[in-house]
């Protein structure tokens, strides 16, 4: 087999022979037709336990733990940027700065993400990282926050507005094509709950292959996904910690309790700004429209034309809709 436990500096395509990616394409080939024909047969995926939003509420916040990395810009009003599944705070890069024109931007790589580190245990649900962003919270005494979630982000930033609700510390809550309801796993997401075949397919399959088809699926205009981004975010799949991370994290991307946990979404009183792209294949608009519904303070705008990472794909429409928003909230500095 061909190394593929490339530095993160190191990701280029260029480093791979002829005579290797004749080699990674024969054992890809066989293990992507295994990988589907798992998930397309209906053969089972795992979907493990999670703690449940009543234990996620009453948790002790633990402010003396140092679990999270981050990248904090700016001062003012904090602003909390949460990125989703497989992604890191790079997906932040055009909006961090700007935004940090208006407050202190605390940009998260999330716990197996990043920077962040990639413990080999199997505390990676939404609960379990919104525990772990109210700790840096804490560790930074910081009040009254703005939350802006993307995709599982955005679930992670849901749970932890449902705490800082209780504490009278939410600003405003800004979710990005964010999970938050049933509905149907996108294929990559089945690919990697299914037991034995994905952890190998992982481990055979190039990084930056099957980062790029998941971003081929997550953009609408697929001319807009760079090297720069498929590199990037390949880096964490060339740790066996880091597939470790990803696959615990799809198999806990379902809250054990979302039948019941929108429910709780109506004590919500905070202005939210729900932002979807129309065209998104990952988590679709009909989830934002239910969230529409659930928030009391809610407003939902549609990026015509775009996917599920509206944050990237369209950073200049993005921004305006936040900042639209914050000025109509009369938030930030």
């Amino acid at each position: 087999m061909p190394n593929l436990s490339m530095t993160r500096r190191a990701i280029k395509p260029g480093l791979i022979t002829t005579a290797n990616r004749r080699r990674i394409g024969d054992a890809g080939a066989s293990i992507l037709i295994l990988w589907l024909w798992t998930a397309l047969t209906g053969c089972a995926v795992m979907r493990e336990p999670t703690p449940t939003v009543d234990e996620f509420l009453a948790r002790a916040v633990d402010p003396g733990v140092e679990t999270l990395a981050y990248e904090a810009q700016g001062s003012g009003t904090p602003i909390v940027l949460i990125h989703g599944l497989g992604a890191s705070r790079y997906t932040w890069r055009h909006l961090a700065e700007p935004l940090a024109r208006r407050g202190q931007v605390i940009a998260l790589d999330l716990k197996g993400s990043g920077d962040s580190p990639k413990p080999r245990d199997d505390a990676y649900s939404v609960y379990d990282q919104a525990a772990l962003v109210l700790d840096v919270l804490a560790r930074l005494d910081l009040g009254e926050v703005i939350l802006v979630g993307h995709s599982f982000g955005g679930g992670v930033a849901l749970a932890t507005a449902l705490r800082l609700q209780q504490e009278d510390r939410l600003a405003a809550l800004i979710l990005i094509g964010s999970t938050g309801y049933e509905q149907p796993l996108p294929v990559f997401i089945q690919l990697l709950k299914t037991p034995l075949v994905a952890p190998l397919g992982m481990r055979l399959l190039p990084a930056r292959m099957q980062v790029r088809a998941i971003m081929n699926r997550a953009f609408h205009d697929n001319d807009l996904v760079s090297d720069a981004a498929v590199d990037e975010y390949a880096a964490t799949l060339q740790s066996t910690a880091g597939r470790h991370a990803l696959l615990r994290t799809a198999r806990q991307i379902i809250p054990s309790d979302l039948d019941t946990l929108p429910a709780r979404y109506a004590s919500i009183e905070a202005p939210v700004l729900l932002l979807w792209g129309r065209e998104d294949r990952i988590v679709p608009l009909e989830v934002g429209r239910q969230l529409h519904e659930a928030l009391p303070h809610a407003r939902l705008v549609i990026l015509d034309a775009i996917g599920h990472m509206p944050q990237e794909e369209a950073p200049a429409a993005t921004l305006m809709h936040v900042f639209r928003f914050l000025d109509e909230e009369r938030l930030g500095r």
